[in-house]
Formats: structure tokens, C-alpha cells, sequence
């Protein structure tokens, strides 16, 4: 943890003018401590800068950064004329308005003010962008609110009535104060303000147009230094970069793919930082080329967005933007002014989060076509993006192209996988869950728990096993009959009642504590009702919940709200569950990719902690009895469902006792 953590600032929930000085008591102990600051507010002067000298000076020194949204000076003609879109008029006003105040300053201590703005302007310390109201709305930009985030990536948010200017702190004002550490409700209010402000930045708000200042404005700012003495001590240059330091081996995983012409899959064990380890590769593709770089990242869901852009922040990628229905309705119309700019040259990296599913839309490739410049593909959970559909965002226009999987093969299509290895120049580097135990994994216990079916459950699965012998030997039988008979059969091993019996069983003997349930459809309700009974506080995480609900499920699981987690299929891919210790295979997967990825999740290492994980996977067979026909019918289905064991089983702590707890399964059924 940082020495110089917001954390240790005692802040209250509420300030006022009439208690608190807002600069000495607020500002300035937060911007000491801050590595990014973002503001919006209707009106800033230099006067601010001023009195808040000390703060944003130790933010410049600690290679902070600051953003600003402010609304500009205008009268009504300046208002129609940006409404218009008229560039030219539009430049010339945001000049105006942002020297009006600085070209006032003719004292010695305001050319002070005066040259401090320039320098962090020139530094890139400080960023302005001005907000004019469009599509319906008259007014004036008038909202007032930031964001400080620390080293360590806390956060406070504020809100209230204040301007950033000298004359506002002899006013009555007041803010509202939200600190992430705190609450789950700060949390959540901290987050929101924080998007509000992304998304403003980022000109993705219809009511909103963000105009930026331009090159030439940008050097005529510069240009108003009257000494060449900053007026704090700019850190080096080593200390303005990042501070992630890639694992031995996904530097060699960044070191192959360079290597491979800049193309292919990492297939790393979940938990093994698959995300740092493509971000590393970008980062030093984009420090060591000469031309502009545009980055798609693309994800399975929509949840997983957000954690990439929390990574990227921690490579100083700041405002990644979000390219999918849901994070953004006019999201064609976001991509088509992002690529616009980066084809003018007014950024040298852009980077766009998108989903899968959008990513392989018309207007999504349309768009990306257009782009002049090297792009970079970064796929995440890469196997999903083999399906017929999927394979249309795979385009020829990205340069450079990584994909990232456990488990890059496709379940039962071989025509997939084969397209994804072309299309990526094969599997580049490897790291299996064996490589990161116990450096970089947990250790673990995997307890098998056998159990048979009912009398009355085994009638019916005997019955369905009979329709399914005979449509196969009927050459009339169509698939579709047969995949019925399937899915039906499947639903009683799914619903068997011994796994509710043995869920119920594992709860009371072990000690619940960040708990993951994995479930189906069938089994969640059930499942919920015995954790109820058993008095284990819990939560569901499903497809059902929205993005936001979901963070905060995980936030309160990690903070020990919520003792156990209920999860089906959102939960496999990608998502960080914080400090898991124990899981429960209730749903009995039979695909790979989903069984390995709930394996993941729990071995993820978490500080110093050293004790194993627990995996408790309930199996269900028939009966331990088999008669010879049940034998001859079921004997590769057991096989094919112990395929999971023999994976888990090969890296656990306790492999001869589990060994030992199937024996019966293995004698009964001769596999």
C-alpha cells in the first residue's frame, strides 16, 4: 500500500462552507495524495488554480494527472454557432473563454497562477475539455462533481453546489462525499459518478457535446509561460510510466508474441493474469511503434468490460471507450467520431471495449475499416469467438491480433477451433494450472462426493436410456427426437434429489466462508432455499442481475457481506471473484471450458495466503449396482463424466484419497 493514501484522510459524508475550508481541508490534503483527478464544473478560473497551488503542484510531481470539464464563456451567438458545428467559430470561442481569465492576471502573483496553468498544460498534467448542452437542452453546462483516485486505486467522489473558483469559497456551499473503502452504497455512488464523467469525457452523452481544444489553441497556451522554471519538480521519467511489472512468464508469453509477427493465442491457466499479460504486449507495441495505434478489445459479456478498463487504468490507459448497447445506445455513432479523430491525428492511442456480439455487427466492421492506422485485436475468452456468427469480427484489418483463453479449443466444433488457430497464427504460448501451483495458484483439495439416484429418478432414467436405444436404431428417427430424449434424460441427473441431500450435507460440515455454488437452472431455487435454511448468508449471481448489481455482489462477497455465492454459467468466464476459498460443483458440466474456468476461480492466490482451496464436486451415477444392461449403456457416459475428475484430480493436494472415493465408481462400472 502507498504512503500517501486518501485512506488516511479522515472525511467526513457531508462539508460545508460555514465549518470547513474547502482548499486547506479538502483540495489540498486530497490532491497530495491523488494520482488522477477528475472534475466536472460549470466554471473554473485561474484564481482556483491559485489557492489550490500546493495540492495540484504535489499532484505534478507524483506524475498525476487532472481532467477537466468546465462550461465555456458564451453568449447566445457563440451558442448557435457550436450548435452549428462551425469548427472554426467553435475553436475561437473555447480560446476566448479559457484565456478571458488568465489574460486578466497582470500582477506578479497572478502571473504566478498564470504560468502554473501553462506548465501543466504543456506537462499534459492538466487536460481541458469544455461542454456545451445540444439536442434539446438551452442552458449552460452547469453540474459540479470529481473524482480522486490514489495509487492504490481508491476513490472519493463529491458532489455539490461549488464552482472552482476564488469568489465560490466566500459563498454558502456545500458537498456531498462518497469514499469507495467505506460503504457498498459509496461504493456504488462513487462508480456511477465516475461513469457519468467517462462517458461525458468521451462525448458519448446525446445531450452533451464535448469540444476539446485543439493543437493550435493548445501551444498558444503553452506559449503564455513567462520563465522557463516550472513551479514544482516534474517526477522522471520512470516514475510517469506505470509501475505493473509483468511475472517471468508472461513477459515470455509477450516475448513469443512478438516474436510470432505479432499475432496469437495465450492459452494461460485461469487466475494466471491473462489480462496483464495482453496488456503488456500492447503497452510495449504501443511504446516502440511510430504510428498511431487503435485497440479493440473484445469480451464475452458485457460485466467483463469494466474490469478490463480497471485494468487498463493500471497501465495508464485512462478512457477506454465502451462500444455496446448497453453501456451505450448511440455506440455506432460514438465509433464512427472515434475513428474520425484518430484518422485526423488528434490522438495517438485510442482504445474501444466492445462485446463479441457487437464487435461482429455491420456497422461495428464497416467502421473499423475505415480506420488509418495500425489496429490491434485483443480477444478475450478467444473459444467464443469461433461460433458462425462470431467469426465475422474476425477481420482482416487487424494488424496485430492477440486471443486469450484456458481453453481455446471449441467444445464439439472442430471447424471453430481450426478458424481460430489460422486466424491468430496458432497457440503461441502455454501456462497449465500445473505450471502456476503454488507460485502463482493455490493449492487445493478436490473432494468427490458420489452419489446414486432415487428408485423412482433410476425407473425414469432407465426408461428414457430405452427410447434413446431405439430411436438410434431407428433410421426413420429424426435428431430432433432424439435431442429431446437427451436434454430429458440430462434433467434427471441435473435435478437428481441425493445432490441436494449431499449439498446440504457439505454446508453443515464445512466452515462457509466466500463460498461459490455453481447451479443450473433447475437446481438454483433449491439450492437458495437450503443455504436459507442452513443460515449461510448469500446472494445469486446470474444473467438476470444488471452490470451494476453484479459489481456490487462481488464487492459485498469480497468485503464478507455475502457469505456464499449462487452462480450459473455468467460467473465462468473472466470474472474476478475476490478471495474464493471453496466451491461446489453442483452443475455437472461436461465442457471443458466451463469446468476449467470454475477451477480458476477459486485458486486465484490472494496476498499471503497460503491455505489450499476447497473443491467439493458432487458426481451422480445411476446406481453403484449397475445390471449388465445398465452396465453396457452407461459405461461411456461414466466414462465421459469422470473426465472431470481426471482433470481435477491430477493437480490436487489429496489426489490418492480422492482417487480412493471414486474406486466404487470405477469397480461398479469397469472405467
Amino acid at each position: 500500500m502507498s504512503d500517501r493514501s486518501i485512506t488516511d484522510i479522515d472525511i467526513p459524508g457531508v462539508i460545508d462552507t460555514n465549518s470547513t475550508d474547502f482548499i486547506d481541508e479538502f483540495y489540498n490534503p486530497l490532491l497530495t495524495r491523488a494520482s488522477e483527478y477528475k472534475r466536472g464544473v460549470g466554471y473554473f478560473s485561474g484564481s482556483w488554480v491559485q489557492s489550490a497551488s500546493r495540492g495540484l503542484a504535489t499532484l505534478a510531481e507524483q506524475g498525476g494527472s487532472a481532467k477537466w470539464i468546465m462550461s465555456p464563456i458564451l453568449d447566445s451567438t457563440d451558442r448557435e454557432a457550436i450548435k452549428k458545428g462551425n469548427k472554426a467559430r467553435c475553436d475561437e470561442v473555447i480560446r476566448e473563454s479559457l484565456l478571458e481569465d488568465i489574460s486578466s492576471l497582470e500582477t506578479a502573483l497572478d502571473n504566478q497562477t498564470q504560468n502554473a496553468i501553462s506548465w501543466l498544460i504543456a506537462d499534459g498534467v492538466i487536460e481541458i475539455r469544455f461542454a456545451v448542452p445540444t439536442n434539446g437542452l438551452a442552458g449552460q453546462f452547469h453540474d459540479k462533481w470529481g473524482i480522486l483516485r490514489d495509487a492504490d486505486g481508491n476513490r472519493v467522489a463529491f458532489h455539490g453546489s461549488q464552482n472552482d473558483s476564488y469568489n465560490a469559497q466566500l459563498n454558502y456551499e456545500s458537498y456531498d462525499i462518497f469514499c469507495d473503502w467505506k460503504h457498498e452504497t459509496d461504493l456504488t455512488r462513487v462508480n456511477k459518478h465516475e461513469e457519468r464523467f467517462d462517458r461525458l469525457w468521451n462525448n458519448e452523452v446525446d445531450s452533451v457535446t464535448i469540444h476539446t481544444i485543439g493543437e493550435t489553441i493548445r501551444r498558444e497556451l503553452i506559449q503564455l509561460r513567462t520563465t522557463d522554471e516550472r513551479p514544482y519538480t516534474p517526477p522522471d521519467d520512470e516514475s510517469l510510466s506505470h509501475n505493473i511489472t509483468l511475472r517471468p512468464y508472461q513477459q515470455d508469453a509477450v516475448d513469443a508474441w512478438f516474436e510470432n509477427n505479432h499475432c496469437g493465442l495465450f492459452q494461460m491457466a485461469t487466475g494466471t493474469g491473462k489480462t496483464y499479460t495482453a496488456l503488456g504486449a500492447m503497452d510495449e507495441l504501443n511504446q516502440i511503434t511510430d504510428s498511431p495505434l487503435f485497440v479493440v478489445v473484445s469480451v464475452p459479456m458485457t460485466h467483463l468490460a469494466s474490469q478490463w478498463a480497471e485494468s487498463l487504468k493500471e497501465f495508464d490507459y485512462t478512457s477506454p471507450h465502451f462500444i455496446y448497447g448497453s453501456a451505450n445506445p448511440s455506440w455506432k455513432k460514438s465509433l464512427d467520431r472515434i475513428v474520425s479523430d484518430f484518422n485526423l491525428g488528434l490522438s495517438d492511442t485510442e482504445i474501444v471495449i466492445t462485446t463479441h456480439t457487437s464487435g461482429s455487427k455491420e456497422e461495428f466492421r464497416d467502421t473499423i475499416t475505415r480506420v488509418d492506422g495500425e489496429i490491434l485485436l485483443i480477444g478475450d475468452e478467444v473459444h467464443n469467438m469461433g461460433s458462425e456468427h462470431r467469426k465475422k469480427g474476425l477481420l482482416p484489418a487487424y494488424d496485430y491480433r492477440i486471443g486469450l483463453s484456458a481453453t481455446p479449443e471449441r467444445f464439439y466444433d472442430e471447424e471453430g477451433s481450426e478458424y481460430l488457430l489460422r486466424y491468430f497464427e496458432g497457440t503461441i504460448y502455454k501456462f497449465t494450472i500445473g505450471d502456476a501451483i503454488p507460485e502463482y495458484l493455490s493449492r487445493y483439495n478436490y473432494y468427490p462426493r458420489v452419489v446414486e439416484m432415487e428408485p423412482a429418478e433410476l425407473s425414469e432414467y432407465r426408461t428414457y436410456t430405452h427410447k434413446i436405444v431405439s430411436t438410434k436404431n431407428n433410421p426413420q428417427s429424426d435428431e430432433e427426437t432424439l435431442s429431446r430424449l437427451l436434454q430429458n434424460r440430462a434433467r434427471i441427473i441435473k435435478s437428481a434429489e441425493a445432490k441436494f441431500a449431499e449439498l446440504r450435507d457439505i454446508i453443515q460440515e464445512s466452515d462457509v466462508d466466500h463460498m461459490l455454488i455453481y447451479t443450473n437452472y433447475e437446481q438454483i431455487n433449491r439450492t437458495q432455499k437450503i443455504m436459507t435454511d442452513e443460515g449461510v448468508i448469500h446472494r445469486r449471481f446470474t444473467a438476470e442481475e444488471s452490470d451494476d448489481e453484479r459489481q456490487e455482489i462481488l464487492s459485498a462477497f469480497a468485503s464478507g457481506t455475502f457469505e456464499a455465492l449462487v452462480a450459473m454459467k455468467c460467473l465462468d468466464e473472466g470474472v474476478d471473484v475476490p478471495s474464493t476459498k471453496k466451491a461446489i460443483l453442483m452443475s455437472n458440466s461436461k465442457n471443458p471450458m466451463e469446468f476449467v474456468q470454475r477451477r480458476g476461480r477459486v485458486l486465484r492466490r490472494h496476498g499471503d495466503d497460503k491455505e489450499p482451496a476447497e473443491i467439493y464436486d458432487i458426481i451422480v451415477v445411476p446406481t453403484l449396482n449397475p445390471d449388465a444392461e445398465l452396465l453396457e449403456s452407461e459405461q461411456s457416459i461414466v466414462e465421459k463424466e469422470l473426465d472431470r475428475f481426471n482433470r481435477f484430480v491430477k493437480n490436487a493436494n489429496n489426489t490418492t484419497s480422492a482417487e480412493l472415493s471414486i474406486q466404487r465408481i470405477r469397480t461398479a462400472y469397469q472405467v
